[in-house]
Parts: C-alpha cells; structure tokens; sequence
C-alpha cells in the first residue's frame, strides 16, 4: 500500500473529491510544509493555514497557493501555549464552517533539545513540542464530530539528524510519544470517523521497509490518507528516512 502511494504524483490531481474540501496547515516553514499545502493547493481545496514564516520568499509561498487554492486564509500569531493554540484552533475550525484535513507539522531540533534540558526530563520537553498538535487535534477532530465530518488529521514529525547517541536517543523517545499519542488519539474518535495518523523520521531506513524520503512523498501520503482511499487507515504511525527535512 505504501510503495504505490509514493509512486503516485501530487501534481497530477489524482483525488478529485479533495476539491472543495476544507484542510488546515499548521506549522509551515519554508524549509518544511511548503509542498504538503500546495498538494492541497492544486487539488482545490480551502486552507486555513499557520505559518510564523516572513519575508520575500514567503510571500511568494503564499501568492502561489492563492493562485491555486480555492480559497486560503493565514494566520500568524505565535502559539506559545496552551491558551493561544486553542485560540487559534477553535478559529480555524470554524473559518470554513468546519474542516475536513489537518496536517500538523512538528519542528523537533534535536541539538537545542538536548542543551535546554538540564534536569534530564526529556520526555517533559518532548511533551511540550508535541503539545500544539496534540491540542490542535483534538479541538479539530471535536469539530468534525460536531459538524458530522469524516476528517483526517495528519501530523508530521520534523527532525533535524541526530549528531551523537544523546540525540539519537531523543529522536527515539519523540517517535514513541508521537505513536502513543496517535494510537490513543486514533482510538478516542474512531467511532466517529475519524482517522488520526501520524509520520515520523527512523533512525534506520535501510531496516524500515517501504519508506518515505520527501516532502513530496509526505505530501502524496497526506492526500491518500485525506481521500476515500484512506478512509480504513487510522491509529498509524509511518516512515520518513532520515533527512534533513520532512
């Protein structure tokens, strides 16, 4: 099922039931996301998107997915806690009326991780990088049971590559929180059609089978799992070689 998912293309617009529907981007960098909202972009969708990025490039990032999307509302408040994230959410959900998509993008720099932490409570600070998304989830799969949606969210670990033991063991406890927290989040809304999975980077590819190795192939996966191809996929956590960026 993967291996004929990352043949696909993204910019062939093999989903036309995507058309329309209403899909949020969060965490978009220019380093990372960027193809994953233009896949959405080019198959018409409506998108609600966060992104703190600025500058000339990212102005040209916007006005290319303005031109293609249906229709695209940004945001870009920092969300620096609990109370600014379920701002936001609640607003993004309703921006449209409701949503249908969500694909989170998690930034993980390992080496700042691992210099902030002085008392060793790693999985604390992990907790806190995965906290926006988990309460973006929640708050939007709330919302598609309110609005009686099938709906997907998506969320994307972003690593840099580990530099030493230390790091490599980080990335290792960020990947197990992300699958716990999928598989649980998978399990609170199944009965209401909704699917929650997630992709995170391994710390071997050569042993992980079917792998991505884009963001190409991040953005392929999204729209598969966003359309009624995916619809029996939930509770997953896939594969992302060790690159740079997701």
């Amino acid at each position: 099922m993967l291996t004929s998912v990352l043949e696909g293309s993204v910019s062939v617009g093999p989903y036309p039931e995507l058309a329309g529907k209403r899909v949020l981007v969060t965490g978009l960098e220019l380093q990372a996301g960027v193809d994953v909202a233009r896949a959405f972009a080019e198959h018409g969708c409506r998108i609600v998107l966060h992104t703190t990025a600025s500058g000339a490039e990212a102005d040209a990032v916007l006005e290319m997915l303005a031109q293609t999307a249906s229709e695209l509302q940004v945001y870009s408040d920092p969300l620096t806690d609990i109370e600014s994230t379920t701002r936001f959410a609640q607003t993004a959900a309703k921006t449209f009326s409701g949503v249908d998509a969500v694909v989170n993008l998690i930034h993980l720099d390992l080496k700042a991780l691992s210099t902030e932490v002085l008392d060793g409570d790693f999985e604390t600070a992990i907790a806190r990088r995965l906290q926006t998304a988990r309460v973006i989830t929640r708050i939007a799969a709330n919302r598609m049971r309110l609005t009686w949606s099938e709906g997907l969210v998506f969320n994307v670990l972003v690593s840099t590559p580990p530099q030493n033991n230390a790091e490599t063991a980080l990335l290792s406890m960020a990947r197990a929180m992300l699958a716990s927290m999928t598989r649980s989040e998978a399990s609170e809304w199944a009965d209401q059609a909704i699917r929650i999975n997630a992709v995170a980077p391994v710390l071997d590819s050569t042993e992980a089978g079917a792998c991505l190795v884009s963001e190409p192939q991040v953005a392929a996966l999204a729209m598969f799992l966003a359309s009624s191809r995916g619809r029996d996929l939930s509770g997953l956590v896939f594969d992302l070689g060790l690159v740079e960026h997701a």
